[in-house]
């Protein structure tokens, strides 16, 4: 089988990433699960001539520096899908995973993701944020909400990504993809030019510094609607996080900006679902007077009893895994896999509140 042969059968099987790394037999992620695939262990400089196959801009003679920094990429092959790549050296040796992306973006409806996401979608203003851990599906939640706007409003969207990964087709809304090394040199440089370009909605792919952060606020401030990914769990831990990249002498301006534009805090984990594929679990905070308050007065874990009243949407991750549990989405080995609290879940599951 050969790479490529093997990259449509990953996809084929329904596979999220392929893993290939050099004398290693080639891996694939199913539903959550790493699965040996029945072949020969990688070649190294089979692997090499891959690597360069889908990076043309790539010399043979920049490879190995590639390899040791370590170089994020976008391929697609047409009617097929998408991959978002990620090229390194492992004991001198290369190595690659490719993260599947479907062609087509996928709604709210059919990823069965809150109906909240809508109203949040469609705010037309503020600070949206998406967190969670690396594979944790926040890209393709993201893109479920650009979709949204694209369908539903007449704008101008821009995304700035680090590699570009869904490819939104214009609708209602004029859409730009902007990718690090090959359209902007970083999100700061992209956020600040965007800003300059018209915007309504501008959709940065990760807050990584101070600057990015500063930025992203000021847009929200003043009155675009702002999505961006944070690497964190919760809601309360986001906004700690935020504030914490801001330098001591503006994290009170900060602060206040992030109380008045925040318009909501969604964090995800995945659970394998009873039927196959996987499900989102999310906890979900909303912006507004009570959450503005909590901030600026830093009672920020009283935020966790606020999102448990479910009003607006709001709901704790815990809650969101019963209610999966409950309607047959998910086992109950699953959601205590990923509850917060698993004595809590585990009371919840025996129906006992």
């Amino acid at each position: 089988m050969s790479f490529d042969q093997l990259v449509r059968f990953a996809v084929e099987q329904g596979a999220s990433d392929v893993h290939l790394q050099t004398a290693a037999m080639p891996l694939l992620r199913i539903n959550g699960q790493i699965r040996a695939v029945d072949a020969p262990a990688v070649d190294e400089a089979e692997l090499r001539r891959f690597i360069l196959s889908l990076r043309p801009a790539l010399k043979a003679e920049e490879l190995a520096q590639a390899l040791y920094n370590g170089l994020d990429f976008s391929y697609e092959i047409p009617g097929l899908s998408r991959f978002r790549c990620n090229i390194y050296s492992q004991n001198s040796r290369p190595a690659l995973v490719m993260r599947v992306i479907k062609l087509k973006v996928r709604s709210i409806e059919e990823l069965k993701l809150p109906p909240v996401l809508h109203d949040i979608a469609l705010a037309q203003r503020g600070l949206i944020l998406l967190t969670g851990t690396t594979g944790s599906g926040k890209s393709t939640t993201l893109a479920a909400m650009v979709d949204l706007i694209n369908h539903t409003h007449r704008c101008k969207i821009i995304t700035i990504e680090d590699p570009v990964e869904y490819m939104h087709t214009n609708d209602r809304a004029l859409i730009a993809h902007l990718e690090l090394g090959r359209d902007t040199p970083s999100f700061e440089h992209g956020l600040r030019q965007s800003l300059r370009q018209d915007p309504d909605v501008i959709l940065v792919g990760e807050l990584r510094d101070s600057e990015t952060m500063r930025m992203a606020l000021r847009a929200a401030d003043t009155g675009h609607q702002v999505f961006a990914t944070v690497h964190s769990t919760n809601a309360s831990q986001t906004i700690e996080r935020i504030l914490a990249m801001i330098p001591p002498e503006e994290r009170s301006i900060a602060t206040s900006q992030l109380a008045t534009s925040l318009e909501a805090i969604i964090s995800q984990r995945l659970a394998v679902a009873q039927q196959g594929g996987m499900r989102a679990a999310m906890e979900v905070l909303r912006g507004g007077a009570v959450t503005s308050k909590y901030i600026l007065e830093n009672r920020l874990g009283e935020l966790a009893d606020y999102m448990a009243g479910r009003e607006r949407g709001m709901q704790r991750f815990d809650q969101h895994l019963l209610d999966l549990y409950k309607s047959k989405e998910i086992s109950g080995t699953e959601a205590l896999r990923l509850a917060t609290n698993a004595e809590a879940v585990a009371l919840g599951l025996r129906g006992i509140h």
